[in-house]
Order: structure tokens, then C-alpha cells, then sequence
């Protein structure tokens, strides 16, 4: 399966970095799901959600948040979150 570049940050800490093969979340506007290749996009996620993502093993994770924003551009997703507690 094609991939791309994902980083998913929060202030003291990279949560992860590497290769994905999709990356969910949901939005203000709703849920939206990314793989490789994905048009340009920009949104603010749902306070209170999650990032979901597959890994470059084909594992699934979960990442409760508090807020955050995400991009997706030239085939690199970047997730800048504050993280729940626990997280």
C-alpha cells in the first residue's frame, strides 16, 4: 500500500513520526479520513476527539486530544494536538 509522511506532535512531544498508510479524524466540519496522495486540506479538529492512524506496520492507534489542528499537503500529514490526559 502507497504511504505518506505523518507527524503527529503535541507541545513536549512527537506522539509519532513515520510513514502511515491513512490517518482519520474528525473535524469541526466532520469526520474526514486521509491516504496517500490526498488533495490539500486544513482543518480544525473536534475538541475532545481522537487521531486515528495506521502505521507503516499496518497497526492501528488511537490518540485521545483535547483540540488541534491538521494538514495535509505534498503528501505529508502533520497533526499538532494537545493531548488528552493519559494520552
Amino acid at each position: 500500500m502507497t504511504r505518506f509522511n505523518l507527524v503527529i506532535s503535541a507541545v513536549a512531544k512527537i506522539v509519532y513520526s513515520g510513514a502511515a498508510e491513512y490517518c482519520g479524524v474528525t473535524t469541526l466540519s466532520g469526520s474526514i479520513g486521509f491516504k496517500a496522495n490526498h488533495e490539500a486540506f486544513t482543518g480544525v479538529l473536534q475538541p475532545d476527539s481522537e487521531v486515528e492512524y495506521i502505521d507503516k506496520n499496518g497497526d492501528s492507534k488511537k490518540v485521545a486530544v483535547l483540540d488541534g489542528i491538521i494538514s495535509f499537503k505534498n503528501n505529508s500529514c502533520t497533526v499538532t494536538v494537545s493531548l488528552s490526559d493519559g494520552a
